[in-house]
């Protein structure tokens, strides 16, 4: 299911380099750099890795990544600053986070980072019109981890831990103050979640029950290792699993137009060749392969802005059934405009996509390995007991 990505809430900051020294400060990073984790793909390799240690696993939204900066002004006033890869700030005033235990629901979280998503959730407005419902949308933050908390830094700590703190100290009292105050929930520029995450061996949940039922566009699946640390930047232990045609690429776009018939001038009303390119580094790119579309395609979707693709980053899926019923020259078809992205995949990205392709793992492969996952975590369990005991008795002696 796909859907529409929603924009950042929020008013644009201009003027971020002091927003940038907070968070490096926060983090004891020794200069700024966009700290959020960044998953892997997923290959067979990942599928031995899942049976051999703990992971949760999420359904991977179709949203916008965003962590948020939780602080207070010189006023006092609660202040929210959503930050996305491309580290553009927005500022939401007076939202609160509550601290916990807190009856009044005054004094909020200051120098706080926390890490989700916004999703465009669509719900039914409750319209009927000849037969038909009609629908709204409701932004939604979705929270899946915590960086620090009140300067109380958590990266190093496992997921499970810092789940507790995301749930207890951040989530929670927010809940209970939008509970007992109604007429805020109705001013609230989104509303704050817990992404739902499960054991492994509940994948069949997050299959069967979790993904039919979602509101919003989903394209995968997130595992993520329950006893990590968070790693800022690529993460070994985070895996980003998508069915063969959902495998993506985010690509910087050329288009080369043919010639009119002037000498030096391009005919802008026919269709292009659109080059593909992968980012190297810095400002340089290499052409990997065009763009799977048809003639009908661009007249429809393209050629009313002839050049506004030319230079954009954009996702591509790989669907190579569609290029051999379509006769595309190639099988990377365009998704979507990646405006919140600086550049496009760096080429180790795309070789780790390249490679998960060509060893996908399949929903049924997943499933069907989901009994020996189980009874891994199980045996891993029944050690920790023994463990546990073993120890106990040497200190007793």
């Amino acid at each position: 299911m796909t859907s529409q990505v929603p924009n950042i809430p929020g008013e644009f900051v201009n003027d971020t380099f002091a927003l940038k020294e907070k968070v490096a400060s926060l983090l004891h990073l020794k200069k700024y750099k966009f700290p959020g984790a960044q998953p892997i793909s997923f290959g067979a390799k990942q599928l031995e890795e899942i049976e051999r240690e703990d992971f949760f696993v999420a359904e991977k939204s179709d949203g916008i990544r965003c962590l948020a900066l939780l602080t207070v002004n010189n006023r006092r006033e609660p202040e929210v600053y959503l930050f996305d890869r491309k580290s553009n700030f927005h500022v939401v005033r007076n939202f609160r986070f509550p601290i916990p235990g807190d009856p009044s629901f005054q004094k909020c979280l200051k120098n706080t980072i926390i890490d989700g998503e916004f999703v465009l959730d669509k719900e039914a407005d409750g319209t009927v019109s000849i037969q038909v419902l009609f629908y709204s949308t409701q932004l939604k933050f979705l929270l899946f981890d915590c960086l620090c908390i009140e300067e109380k830094v958590l990266v190093s700590r496992d997921l499970m831990k810092r789940l507790g703190h995301l749930k207890t100290e951040i989530i929670r009292p927010h809940q209970a103050m939008v509970k007992n105050n109604p007429s805020l929930a109705k001013r609230l520029p989104f509303i704050v979640e817990f992404k739902e995450q499960q054991f492994t061996h509940h994948l069949d949940i997050v299959f069967n029950e979790i993904i039919p039922n979602l509101k919003h566009g989903n394209d995968g699946l997130i595992f993520t290792s329950a006893n990590a640390p968070y790693v800022m930047g690529t993460c070994n232990k985070m895996l980003k699993w998508k069915p063969l045609n959902e495998n993506s690429v985010d690509f910087k776009v050329r288009l080369i137009f043919p010639g009119g018939r002037l000498p030096g001038v391009k005919d802008y009303t026919a269709t292009p060749r659109i080059d593909l390119l992968v980012w190297q580094g810095g400002n340089n790119y290499e052409f990997f392969a065009e763009l799977g579309i048809t003639n009908e395609e661009w007249e429809k979707q393209f050629k009313d802005k002839p050049k506004y693709m030319d230079g954009k980053i954009i996702e591509c899926n790989y669907d190579p059934q569609l290029q051999q019923e379509l006769n595309l020259k190639s099988p990377w078809r365009f998704m979507r405009y990646r405006d919140d992205k600086p550049d496009g995949n760096h080429q180790s990205t795309v070789d780790n996509v390249l490679r998960s392709i060509q060893d996908a793992v399949s929903k049924e492969e997943l499933i069907a390995r989901m009994p020996r996952i189980k009874e891994a975590s199980n045996r891993r369990k029944e050690r920790e007991v023994y463990d546990d005991r073993d120890k106990k008795r040497r200190r007793q002696n």
